[in-house]
C-alpha cells in the first residue's frame, strides 16, 4: 500500500492523521582538542563541524584556517563557550578539570578519550568519535582502510628484514640530555608492531634517559621528533651526541626525523608512520651488513 507523507506548518500528515514533528536536531559544532582527535574527525569526513581546535591540531592542511584556542591541557573555559559548541572532543590530559565541568555544566556535550597508545588503541578512538558524530559507517570504512594499510606496512618490514633490531625515539636534545620515548607509547607501539626492540623500553613514558643506558641499550637506529629537529644540523648534533657515537646508530648515522603528528600521536596515517620506521631501520640493517661483509 503506498503512503503519502506531506509536511505543512510543522506536522506530517501520515494515514489521515497530524503528528507533530519532533524539534528538527540541532547542528553538531564540535570543538576538538588534541591533534589524533581532529585528523580523525576529518578522515570521517566531519571537518566542517569542527568549529575550534587546540594548537597540538595541524593535520590536514584544512585545520590552520580553524579558530585555534591554545594547549589541549590548558583550555579555559571562556575560549571554548565562546565558540558555541554542543561538543567538546579531547584527547587525554585535556584539561584542566575545572574548565571540563564547566563546558559540561554549561550544557555541552563534554567527551575525553582514555586511549591506549596502541593501534587497537586508535581503532577504539575512532569508534567512539564516530558514534559521537552519526558517522558508523564511515568510522567502519576508515578502521578497514588502517587495517588494510598497516598489514601492507608489515608486510614491507617483513622484506626489509628489520626485526630484531634495536630503536629509540628521541624527543628532545637539551643541554639537559635525551628525552626519549619509552613504554606506553606510540613509538613502543610501532616498534612492537615491526618486532623491533625499544632502546628506551625501561623507561616510563618520555623521560631522560642517561648516556650510560644509551650506550648499554646500543640502538642500531634512531628516530627524532620533527617538532625537535627543525634543522638539518640537528641530525648531526645526534650523531656527534657523547653516548650515541658510541652506539651502531651514531657510527653509522643512521638517523632520521619522523613527523611528531604521526610518531608521537594516534593518527589515521599509523601506517605511513610504520614506513618510516621501516625505512630507517633497513638502512640500519644494510649497514650492519656492509659492516659483517668488512670483518
Amino acid at each position: 500500500m503506498k503512503v503519502n507523507l506531506k509536511a505543512a506548518a510543522g506536522l506530517v500528515l501520515s494515514f489521515g492523521l497530524w503528528l507533530a514533528m519532533p524539534a528538527q536536531a540541532e547542528a553538531i559544532r564540535v570543538v576538538s582538542a588534541g591533534g589524533s582527535v581532529t585528523e580523525i574527525i576529518f578522515a570521517l569526513g566531519k571537518g566542517d563541524i569542527v568549529v575550534a581546535t587546540d594548537n597540538t591540531s595541524t593535520y590536514p592542511p584544512e585545520v590552520e584556517v580553524i579558530t585555534k584556542l591554545g594547549y589541549f591541557r590548558q583550555l579555559s573555559a571562556e575560549g571554548v563557550l565562546g565558540q558555541q559548541p554542543t561538543h567538546l572532543i579531547g584527547a587525554q590530559a585535556t584539561g584542566p578539570d575545572a574548565m571540563l565541568n564547566q563546558v559540561a555544566g554549561a550544557g555541552v556535550n563534554v567527551t575525553i578519550l582514555d586511549e591506549q597508545r596502541s593501534l587497537a588503541g586508535l581503532i577504539e578512538m575512532i569508534s567512539v568519535v564516530a558514534k559521537l558524530l552519526n558517522a558508523d559507517a564511515a568510522g567502519d570504512e576508515l578502521k578497514r582502510t588502517i587495517l588494510q594499510d598497516v598489514e601492507a606496512a608489515r608486510a614491507q618490514a617483513k622484506a626489509a628484514d628489520i626485526a630484531g633490531l634495536t630503536g629509540l625515539f628521541v624527543v628532545a636534545n637539551s643541554e639537559r640530555g635525551l628525552t626519549v620515548a619509552g613504554n606506553d607509547t606510540v613509538p613502543q607501539s610501532l616498534f612492537d608492531a615491526l618486532g623491533i626492540s625499544n632502546a628506551a623500553k625501561q623507561v616510563n613514558q618520555y623521560k631522560l634517559m642517561d648516556n650510560e643506558s644509551i650506550v648499554k641499550a646500543r640502538p642500531d637506529f634512531i628516530l627524532i621528533a620533527s617538532h625537535a629537529a627543525t634543522d638539518d644540523s640537528a641530525v648531526t648534533r645526534l650523531c656527534d651526541h657523547p653516548a650515541l657515537a658510541a652506539t651502531p646508530a651514531g657510527q653509522h648515522c643512521t638517523i632520521a626525523p619522523l613527523k611528531s603528528s604521526i610518531g608521537l600521536g594516534l593518527s589515521p596515517r599509523y601506517a605511513q608512520a610504520l614506513q618510516a620506521v621501516t625505512q630507517i631501520a633497513g638502512q640500519a640493517r644494510a649497514a650492519t651488513r656492509v659492516q659483517t661483509k668488512i670483518r
